[in-house]
């Protein structure tokens, strides 16, 4: 339910379906929240880039998405569920919950995110652990888009068709999804993009004016990506 990294070099394994370096940052919050072997649930696996570096660290995997066409590890199990639907009962039971649940870039790309967030409280232990990312539609960048064009960030005419970005992420909209799904956010951290040599000139200026705007803005205007580590109460 993600589209793959235009930058990713071309080879046989699966490829980050994210942003550039967002798979890095959120692997090392992970070795940070589980030096030890973890049960973690992947979901919207996408081809199974990141669940092969979950693995790598030796952790016990639970790989989910919505679709199997572009899986690409034959090693690792892949459960298919419909990630905006009441999915939890289908993937885990009562005792034998995970330690950590990871959902990168998907929230954005769901219906509902508010019944997302509660199945993803019921694959949890309670302690339990959701590594989430979307972008932030509340940065400068995002702001002034929307200004000249009446779309988001990362919500484009070519991104927002089916199964693509649908539902922007705002912090007020988080934040009750959290608390509702009995969540408390003990992280949240926010990465910039990195344009690659296909940004127009309209995207790259509107990048430098936000630079210079941000100091007088108010609300969550970090960068382009928003990272959130929430731990189930």
């Amino acid at each position: 339910m993600t589209t793959p990294n235009p930058h990713s070099p071309a080879h046989d394994g699966p490829l980050a379906m994210a942003r550039t370096g967002l798979h890095d940052r959120v692997i090392e919050l992970v070795k940070e929240q589980f030096p030890q072997k973890a049960r973690i649930a992947d979901l919207a696996a996408g081809q199974g880039a990141f669940s092969v570096r979950l693995r790598d660290l030796g952790h016990e995997i639970t790989a989910v998405d919505g679709f199997s066409d572009g899986w690409k590890v034959p090693d690792i199990e892949l459960k298919i569920q419909n990630l905006d639907s009441e999915f939890a009962a289908e993937i885990v039971a009562d005792d034998n919950k995970y330690d950590a649940v990871i959902a990168i870039e998907i929230i954005e790309h769901l219906e509902n995110p508010f019944c997302f967030a509660r199945e993803c409280a019921k694959l949890l232990k309670p302690g339990g652990l959701l590594f989430l990312t979307s972008p932030n539609v509340e940065s400068v960048h995002s702001r002034i888009i929307f200004f000249y064009t009446g779309r988001l960030n990362s919500f484009g005419a070519y991104e927002t068709v089916r199964p693509a970005h649908i539902t922007p992420i705002f912090k007020w909209k988080l934040d009750m999804l959290l608390d509702e799904a009995r969540f408390t956010a003990i992280h949240e951290e926010f990465d910039e993009e990195i344009f690659g040599p296909e940004a127009n000139f309209k995207v790259r200026f509107s990048a430098k004016i936000a630079k210079l705007i941000a100091p007088f803005v108010k609300g969550s205007k970090g960068g382009n990506g928003r990272i959130v580590v929430a731990k189930l109460k």
